[in-house]
């Protein structure tokens, strides 16, 4: 490094020592770490953040229970999740969190695959160090194995030019097995996953292989998880007025507004200087004849069903009531955004003039609905909704936190598959190709990158080993199995993996499949950084100046710069759907 050879003898210790000239130039509280004494600690830290999440993969997996500094209870299978909540300061640990978070923010799924394989990847380069390997050599061989992985997986990936819905059922079962969500039973013996496939399938634009997640909405509701349905429209946590005659309508026309019904309020403070009754006598009822002419211009454009965004007056309401109009007033702008979708209506701006009616939109049905402890308004049985909503119930909050996470990775795998049609064997068959394959060509690589190809493929099969030992299977028969079984055989791709069922090896790519796209994004990421940590020789650390403070929502933490104005992301609300990273 630069700063080394600019400022340090060639004859200064390595290792833990300070040179004191590097006191005198930083001062206290700083320290140093350099070649070998630093690769020795990041592969400390990846073996560390590696190993606590590496009992928690496939179905056999365990859970993690994370407890924040103000009692709040996290439980979950989701690393990203764990990963996220914890205050690392080992550079390494962090770019290896940062990297399952990468994996997560792109294709939802694989987080827990990549940080074992980064893992294990920086595992075998110290092995090949020991050995008197260089660094330059080791990343060149891993390099290599990428690109070797990547043609492997675009060979033998299962691809199609259109969307199945029994792939997409078969990819939704293989992701939630892993989960507790798994467990659920629905009506009609429907699980889950078909749930989540329905959601997906409705909204999908699957001519233009496009969709947006954020268009599912998610509700969460204390009760019994077999209550959990999918409803082809928008529901409003929200509840009708106590005065209005009517709760209930069928073949509802909805008209969205986003323009107060009831006196106009100016934006600033104001004044009017009214020196007469009949001058106040003029002003309000000025005001009620706008007011008046909104209302009429609602009836007359037939609809029977007005949500407002903002607030509609007692009098207006009654009027409205009167003519058997229902209403609905104060709905937040995401759930105006969800209405749109699903009814198909335009927010109208100016209820002044004519209500166009193809601005109107349309639900089968409008009701209200005890769940739980409260009542919601259900807009349900919309025609092709470009909105859903999925009703999540579970017995405590915690189990819906950890429901709501497990369906957002399911919408995030078939987006991918909808994304790019690609498909490929679960359960460790597709890292036991790669790395047969690769290890069948490191013999003809001449020199130390044979080794380091090796290597490569040893750590590729962690994954499959790793839901081997959780499943409770003997990992050194289960090993040998599975590479006798993707030995070569007529150029025929054999699918073979672990059955955490039978806790046997099977051909599994008629039931557990994953989208190609996400191991390819796990490929790339851990090679990423195994090769950026191998090229750090030296760690150079200040000892932040942390402050403690507490925010608004009562949330407590430390960290640098915590004494001047700021926020973060979980403080501000935006359009779409928080991620579940700091929605829990």
């Amino acid at each position: 490094m630069f700063v080394r050879q600019a400022l340090y003898s060639s004859n200064q210790t390595r290792g833990g020592y300070m040179d004191p000239r590097t006191e005198q130039l930083f001062g206290d509280g700083f320290s140093r770490n350099q070649e070998d004494e630093s690769r020795r600690y990041n592969l400390l830290a990846a073996a560390l953040i590696s190993n606590l999440v590496k009992n928690s993969l496939g179905p056999c997996g365990l859970e993690k229970v994370y407890i924040d500094i103000m009692g709040e209870i996290t439980m979950t299978k989701d690393s990203s999740a764990i990963l996220r909540k914890l205050d690392v300061e080992h550079p390494a640990a962090k770019i290896l969190i940062e990297a399952a978070n990468t994996v997560d923010n792109e294709v939802g799924d694989g987080t827990t695959s990549v940080v074992i394989l980064s893992g294990e990847l920086l595992s075998k380069a110290q092995e090949l160090l020991v050995s008197g390997i260089a660094p330059s050599v080791i990343i060149d061989g891993y390099l290599k194995g990428l690109e070797f992985s990547l043609q492997t997986l675009s060979r033998i990936s299962v691809s199609s030019t259109s969307i199945h819905r029994d792939v997409m059922s078969k990819l939704a079962k293989t992701c939630l097995q892993t989960r507790s969500i798994s467990g659920i039973v629905v009506k009609e013996n429907a699980g889950a996953a078909d749930l989540i496939v329905e959601a997906v399938w409705s909204i999908a634009d699957l001519r233009n292989k496009t969709i947006d997640v954020d268009d599912i909405k998610i509700e969460e509701k204390l009760g019994n998880s077999a209550d959990t349905t999918l409803l082809r429209g928008t529901v409003v946590d929200k509840t009708f007025e106590a005065s209005l005659r009517v709760k209930q309508i069928e073949n509802a026309k909805i008209l969205l507004t986003n323009e107060e019904l009831d006196r106009s309020r100016t934006r600033t403070s104001a004044e009017l200087n009214i020196s007469s009754f009949d001058q106040l006598e003029k002003y309000y009822k000025s005001e009620y004849e706008l007011l008046d002419l909104k209302v009429q211009n609602i009836i007359d454009s037939g609809a029977n069903f007005v949500i407002s965004q903002k607030g509609i007056n007692k009098i207006v309401l009654q009027r409205l009531s009167r003519a058997d109009v229902l209403t609905l007033h104060r709905v937040k702008e995401n759930d105006m955004l969800w209405l749109e979708k699903s009814t198909g209506a335009s927010v109208v701006k100016d209820l002044n003039g004519t209500i166009p009616p193809s601005t109107l939109g349309y639900a089968g049905k409008v009701y209200e609905k005890l769940v739980g402890d409260d009542k919601m308004v259900f807009i349900d049985e919309c025609k092709n909704p470009k909105s859903v909503t999925l009703m999540l119930r579970a017995n405590s909050k915690r189990v819906l936190d950890e429901y709501h996470r497990s369906a957002l990775d399911g919408f995030a795998v078939l987006r991918n598959y909808i994304i790019s049609p690609r498909i490929v064997g679960g359960a460790g068959a597709t890292e036991m190709k790669v790395a047969t394959i690769i290890r069948d060509k490191s013999r003809q690589e001449k020199g130390r990158v044979q080794l380091v190809l090796q290597k490569f493929a040893e750590a590729i099969e962690e994954l499959p080993i790793t839901l081997a030992r959780n499943a409770g299977m003997n990992t050194v028969n289960t090993i040998i199995q599975l590479r006798s079984k993707h030995m070569p055989a007529n150029g025929k791709i054999r699918w073979f993996g672990i059955d955490s069922k039978s806790r046997k090896v099977k051909n599994i790519i008629s039931s557990v499949i994953e989208p190609s796209i996400v191991k390819e994004q796990v490929l790339k990421t851990a090679v990423e950084v195994t090769c950026m940590l191998l090229r750090v020789d030296d760690v150079l650390m200040a000892k932040p100046n942390m402050q403690t403070h507490t925010h608004a929502g009562g949330v407590e933490h430390s960290h640098p710069g915590g004494d001047k104005k700021h926020d973060h992301y979980f403080d501000r609300l935006g359009k779409q759907q928080r991620p579940m990273h700091h929605y829990y």
